[in-house]
């Protein structure tokens, strides 16, 4: 089997590169400026982002997409997840492909073009990931709906646009999308470990249209892209640990000689990349799956990938002493990320559950 790009994803690729170069310039500052930002991004970046087409990717070409296939997808969440971006790409992918399923090109002009971010608000407190845990209601109001109900962990829920909302009507599960700052829309925004800004929303009596059109079904088929998005960003982070780590014990010196001759070292540096290129495997095979066995694929890529970077990033911090934790190193900037992308729709153990019971 050929795993090489094709020449038009080797160049979506170099775009993307071009602009974690531009933007992010390999070093901390700019994360750090755009992570001090009340957004928790910054407005500038995501403008040239969109340039790029990243944002457009999920897309029908019909709603003005790139129809991008899950290996462009891989390809370009790698790239950003090496580069450390700050800006909610993942949040923002998830929201693009529920509205170009629910043909809502309008919706979605503004969210391509880098004018505006929409984000998905499901979670809820007892759902524990289960997707169909939905306790928020929606019920008939003139010619639309009235929604009740509190999401939490709405990832980039704090400087949303606009906002997608599950709820629960008399036909299922129904999502509308209401602007962040409606009448009964109160978002409590809040840092991640990150740095990033999600919300809690609570919905009182929120006024609106008819429903999306969309259902339950059609999120599982989102979830399973985003899974396959977070697995590929984590092994951009791990490669970027691995990279820097590697480097760094071959000039750093310890009794006289660098830390990459001793023995225990090297062997926990080869564990390391064992894990990066297994994790790789994981990522490459779930994006070649066929659509029957993708979702399935997506979840287990995503929960080996999680626990593979976590061992890898803890291993970085190690071999850089005390200081390997803190915002002075991009170990620490990596590992929270890591963190942040492992509990994304579902942590490790929901992962493997969905895979178990697609098997």
């Amino acid at each position: 089997m050929n795993f090489d790009l094709s020449e038009d994803q080797t160049l979506l690729q170099a775009a993307v590169e071009r602009f974690v170069g531009d933007c992010y310039g390999g070093d901390l500052s700019a994360r750090r400026a755009a992570r001090a930002t009340p957004a928790g991004f910054s407005a500038a970046h995501w403008r040239r982002l969109a340039e790029t087409g990243v944002l457009a990717l999920p897309a029908s070409a019909a709603n003005g997409g790139l129809a991008g296939s899950h290996v462009d997808l891989m390809v370009v969440m790698e790239v950003l997840g090496r580069g450390l971006v700050a800006e909610p790409v993942l949040e923002a992918l998830v929201a693009t492909a529920l509205l170009d399923a629910a043909g809502a090109a309008d919706a979605l002009a503004p969210l391509i073009a880098g004018d505006a971010l929409v984000v998905l608000a499901h979670a809820e407190r007892e759902a524990r990931y289960k997707l169909d845990a939905v306790t928020a209601t929606a019920t008939p109001h003139g010619a639309g709906m009235r929604l009740d109900g509190t999401k939490i962990a709405v990832n980039a829920g704090g400087p949303a646009d606009r906002i997608i909302v599950s709820a629960r009507y008399a036909g299922g599960i129904g999502f509308w999308l209401v602007a962040g700052d409606a009448p009964g829309v109160d978002r409590r925004p809040y840092r991640l470990a990150d740095g990033s800004v999600a919300a809690e929303i609570a919905l009182r009596q929120v006024e609106a249209g008819p429903a999306l059109g969309i259902g339950i079904d059609r999120l599982r088929a989102v979830v399973a892209l985003a899974r396959l998005a977070a697995a590929a960003e984590m092994l951009g982070a791990m490669t970027l640990l691995f990279e820097t780590t590697l480097a760094y014990v071959k000039t750093r010196h310890q009794f006289g000689q660098p830390l990459g001759n001793f023995q225990v070292i090297q062997h926990r540096m080869t564990d390391a990349y064992v894990l990066v290129e297994q994790a790789r495997s994981q990522v490459v095979r779930a994006a070649l799956a066929p659509e029957a066995d993708f979702a399935r694929a997506a979840a287990g890529a995503k929960a080996y990938v999680a626990d593979a970077a976590f061992t890898v990033a803890h291993t970085a911090v190690q071999m850089h002493g005390g200081m390997g934790i803190t915002d002075e190193l991009l170990i620490g900037h990596a590992l929270k990320r890591i963190r942040v992308l492992a509990l994304t729709f579902g942590d490790a153990g929901a992962g493997l559950d969905d895979y178990r019971r697609a098997a």
